[in-house]
């Protein structure tokens, strides 16, 4: 799995801290996001309830790479795409890059399984199939059976199937 880039949402990122397994997920995956998606990982409401803290240090040093994205990226996306505009910054950014670089190709995958809008924005790019449950990446990198229990239901690949199967059918337009 370590030849495979994943490209990381921030809510993913948060649930690997908050499950404890983001050195297992950066030791079995070449690992990269955007800037605004740590950025969103990073950051939140101190007070909140459950709130997860997440370790910067630790989160630049499992990422391999993370993609700085501009405004004419941004526009580029907007401009094909118009519904894109219902996105949240982090996956705006996610998308806009993968748009800058050509899309999601063989040994690229992107993971949103906690956002149903960013997986139809997605399906509506022709990028449904490049997404991966968040439960399949530790599976592949080998993470523990107590860690993948501890996965909350939306970022299972049963969750994810169900959700792909009925954007497929047009129950989620």
């Amino acid at each position: 799995m370590t030849h495979c880039r994943i490209l990381l949402d921030a809510n993913v990122m948060i649930e690997c801290f908050r499950i404890g397994a983001w050195a297992e997920l950066a030791r079995g995956c070449w690992l990269e996001s955007v800037e605004e998606c740590c950025k969103e990982a990073l950051t939140g409401d101190n007070s909140m309830a459950g709130r997860v803290a997440v370790d910067a240090t630790a989160l630049r040093q499992g990422l391999r790479q993370v993609h700085q994205v501009g405004r004419a990226e941004r526009n580029q996306l907007i401009l094909q795409h118009r519904a894109m505009v219902s996105l949240d910054p982090g996956e705006m950014d996610l998308y806009a890059h993968l748009l800058a670089v050509g899309g999601p190709r063989a040994g690229l995958l992107v993971v949103s399984t906690a956002d149903k809008g960013a997986i139809v924005r997605a399906n509506d790019l022709g990028w449904l199939d490049q997404l991966i449950s968040f439960e399949e990446l530790l599976t592949q990198a080998g993470a523990s059976r107590p860690k993948m229990n501890a996965l909350q239901k939306h970022y299972g690949a049963a969750w994810l199937g169900e959700v792909r199967t009925k954007i497929r059918l047009g129950v989620i337009p």
